[in-house]
């Protein structure tokens, strides 16, 4: 298994691409001015994700996955419709 140093030099510029991508994405919709946007359900998403991203503890990619997880509930098994 490789050791903290060696992933790190091995993904450190995938890393930092993946950062510019994400920030460059968001500057675009900053610029496009819908103030609306503000107050989007997927930018709120967005901002945890990130804000999960920085905590330094175990888990992250879990955490994040969860974020965008939907946890709507099932609708309730209908047993009559599936006959």
């Amino acid at each position: 298994m490789a050791t903290s140093q060696e992933l790190l030099d091995q993904y450190f510029l995938e890393m930092r691409w993946r950062c510019l991508s994400l920030a460059a994405d968001l500057d675009r919709v900053q610029w496009a001015g819908d103030p609306g946007v503000q107050s989007d359900a997927r930018l709120a998403k967005l901002r945890k994700a990130i804000a999960s991203l920085l905590e330094d503890s175990p888990n992250r990619a879990e955490r994040v996955q969860d974020i965008f997880s939907d946890h709507t509930p099932p609708p309730p098994y209908d047993r009559k419709s599936q006959i």
